[in-house]
This record gives structure tokens, sequence and C-alpha cells, in this order.
């Protein structure tokens, strides 16, 4: 999430919004939050030099999916946008069945989400054990 801040550009179908944390890894742990703030390229990068790294970021998946990655890689704050609300069947249905169609719209979305996550994040982490 660093290197992306770093070159002012997220992967793939992604977007950085417009929150994110980054921390100093020397002892005194300096702490730069950005909150409903526009994450000007140069000032963060400025932030990097001095050796801060990128905890949390906010970021958009394809237009449709707002989220927070966090340094771990624990997806936080999952919220459909607008544009997944509009591609609902507007068919006038039992709450059931617009419960089943929007969490079928959701689960798929989330599902290239994740796997747009894991490329751009180098892939998975083979485990040497099961090898």
């Amino acid at each position: 999430m660093t290197e992306w801040l770093s070159e002012d550009e997220a992967p793939g179908a992604f977007t950085v919004d417009n929150e994110a944390e980054l921390q100093s890894m020397s002892e005194g742990k300096a702490t730069v939050k950005y909150t409903r703030h526009s994450l000007d390229a140069q000032d963060v990068r400025n932030h990097i030099v001095a050796g801060k790294q990128c905890l949390n970021l906010a970021m958009t998946w394809n237009g449709k999916i707002s989220f927070v990655l966090s340094g771990n890689t624990t997806i936080k704050r999952i919220r459909p946008l607008e544009v997944l609300k509009n591609h609902a069947d507007p068919t006038p249905k039992g709450s059931d069945e617009v419960f089943d169609s929007d969490w079928a719209l959701m689960t798929g979305e989330l599902n290239s989400l994740i796997n747009g996550l894991i490329d751009a994040l180098g892939g998975e982490v083979q485990d040497e054990l099961a090898a």
C-alpha cells in the first residue's frame, strides 16, 4: 500500500480514496492520519521518504465497493456504492427475494474484489509445509 501511495497509482480496478494512516517504523511510532482529506501525492511521498509505512488505506473496487485495507490485509468497513445498488433488479418483490438478489450481487462483487486484491498484493502465500 505504501508503494501505491508513493507512486500515486492504485493497481488494476482499484482507486485510492481520501483516508489513510501512515506510521513511522522507528521507536516513536509517529503517525499521520488522513480522514476525509485529499491525499496529496507530494505530501504523502514526504511522509514515506521520512520512513512512514501505510497501515490503513481506504479504497474503492471497480467503482462499486468501498472498503479500508489494513497492513495485515484485513478488509474493513465494506460498503456497496450506489452504482452497485442501482444494478439491482428494480422489479418490486418480497423482502426475501430482494435480500437474495442483493446478496447474490454483493457476493459476486466481493469475490471479484478479493481476487483483485490477491493479484494486486502479489498472489497467495504458499504454505511450505503443505508442499
